[in-house]
């Protein structure tokens, strides 16, 4: 039995259960010292059956939201967890975006322990991460070292370290003005700790960690952020020359994973085509969710 009901996924089921209420509360967890806030989202009938869980990963410098994404898939069945990272919205700690990876491994641990899968009757081998632009690096090199990561899903993804490769610094360095609402040592220091960590966060190197990974990953055609040609085409030209060279050696018994790129003619926010999203997003947790 599926999961997931994507009848609902933009209607309001008509009969809830008033002992079942779907509902949310305040995120307060603990990463690598420091308290990080968000909440965490839970569908009608809780305890009916097991559920997916998706935890949704902010961009730079993180004043952009899904909560459209989110509410939709709290409807189709998933417990939703929207954290902020160290240094945004008022969570503890300082920004950097290693700390953003590593805020997503532990909150993805947190999602596959005991107490989560039992307090939110959470499906132990479907959990999946999301991000948006920055979020799609967290995403991505988050749950590429995570085995029982169900699906990686990444919007307009943005790879930092694309334009040290070019030789453009100025570029990253004139993105990272924008976060001066965050809490952090000065955009000197996250920029360091980009060139410090970039073998470790650069998309291409991925590839070996991600070729047997679900992946699902939304291109802006138009976007003036997040070039797609010098982002995420270099690891997704791996991916698709491997899926060649390997999909006839492959058992009967043995799936592929779905690997889908998406691309729609908007920008970087990917306004104008955020219903399609959520139609495709859905559908690849239920198509995911549903294999064996």
């Amino acid at each position: 039995m599926s999961l997931v009901n994507l009848e609902y996924l933009f209607e309001e089921p008509t009969n809830l259960n008033e002992e079942s209420l779907p509902d949310y509360a305040s995120l307060d967890f603990l990463s690598n010292g420091s308290h990080i806030y968000g909440e965490i989202m839970w569908p009608h009938n809780l305890k009916e059956k097991r559920h997916p869980c998706v935890i949704m990963l902010h961009g730079f410098p993180g004043s952009a939201r899904n909560d459209d994404i989110s509410h939709a898939l709290c409807r189709i069945g998933c417990v939703v967890i929207v954290p902020h990272h160290r240094g945004a919205w008022g969570s503890q700690g300082k920004y950097l975006i290693t700390h953003c990876v590593e805020d997503a491994v532990n909150l993805a641990n947190y999602a596959h322990s005991k107490e989560f899968l039992e307090k939110y009757n959470v499906q132990e081998n479907q959990i999946y991460l999301l991000g948006h632009s920055m979020g799609g690096n967290s995403a991505l090199n988050a749950g590429k070292n995570l085995d029982f990561i169900r699906g990686i899903i990444m919007l307009a993804p943005y790879d930092p370290t694309c334009f040290l490769r070019l030789g453009k610094a100025a570029y990253m360095k004139a993105l990272l003005n924008e976060g001066k609402i965050l809490n952090s040592d000065g955009i000197d220091s996250i920029y360091e700790d980009i060139v410090e960590n970039s073998e470790k966060l650069a998309f291409p190197n991925a590839f070996d960690s991600v070729k047997e990974k679900n992946l699902l990953i939304f291109e802006a055609k138009y976007d003036t952020v997040s070039s797609n040609e010098e982002m995420i085409y270099p690891l997704w030209k791996k991916l698709i020359q491997y899926r060649e060279e390997n999909q006839n050696h492959k058992n009967d018994d043995e799936e592929l994973p779905l690997q889908k790129l998406v691309e729609y003619p908007v920008e970087h926010g990917l306004l104008g085509r955020r219903i399609s999203i959520i139609r495709e997003i859905a559908n690849f947790i239920k198509i995911t969710g549903d294999a064996k």
